[in-house]
């Protein structure tokens, strides 16, 4: 229960980046209304896309599982943990407060389904270089020693939870219309800046736990 608990709060941090909150919300916003159509293929290219990329991780832990054991064991790696902890927590913490930015993104010129994928596909990929709570869930589901069905609907939990948020706010326009679409314009730079500053977290207290580890492992 604990790790599923755990897995579920690492989906919520990562819905709360560019790619999965930011961005659909700037597409609602801009055009003051939710076009359906385009937002499902946007959002099922983020899902997918990070879906194929959870399966080629849980593969790649499985057939390295033991190699990566013994190298992840030794004296050098220990000391990439330590100064790598180090060099993270630094950038997590000296790193500059994000700028509150004013007013929200320029939009796609097209909503096509073409350029919808396109989009989904950039902002995942892109984001995938600082997946740190997807790597960190993918450890967390390799550990659980469960067969591939269970691996695969885990997997594709994750993801739907990640997109949760963006879809009950882009639900809650939908519902209320005109009411909230200045409070979500008024929101979007807010989230922009929550995000970067997110991120900041998360390499901080990973930083925190490979320099922490690291040093355990050297002193033993």
């Amino acid at each position: 229960m604990g790790d599923v608990l755990a897995l579920i709060g690492l989906a919520l941090l990562d819905s709360m980046s560019l790619g999965t909150l930011v961005i659909p919300l700037v597409l609602v916003i801009s055009r003051r209304r939710v076009d359906v159509l385009p937002l499902a293929f946007y959002f099922a290219t983020v899902v997918v896309i990070y879906f194929a990329l959870g399966i080629a991780l849980a593969l790649g832990f499985e057939l390295l599982a033991d190699t990566a054991q013994d190298v992840w064991s030794s004296a050098p790696a220990q000391w990439f943990k330590l100064i790598s902890g180090i060099g993270l927590f630094a950038y997590g913490v000296l790193a500059p407060d994000p700028v509150k930015r004013q007013g929200a993104r320029t939009p796609p010129r097209s909503l096509h389904p073409g350029a919808m994928i396109a989009l989904g596909a950039g902002a995942a990929l892109t984001e995938a270089a600082t997946m740190v709570p997807y790597l960190a869930a993918n450890g967390i589901i390799t550990a659980m020693n469960i067969g591939w069905p269970a691996r695969i609907a885990l997997l594709a939990g994750y993801c739907l939870v990640m997109i949760l948020p963006a879809l009950v706010l882009i639900g809650g326009a939908t519902v209320l219309g005109e009411r909230i679409w200045p409070r979500l314009e008024a929101l979007i730079p807010t989230l922009e800046r929550e995000a970067k500053i997110t991120l900041l977290w998360v390499a901080a207290l990973v930083g925190i736990w490979m320099a922490g580890s690291g040093f355990s492992a050297l002193h033993h």
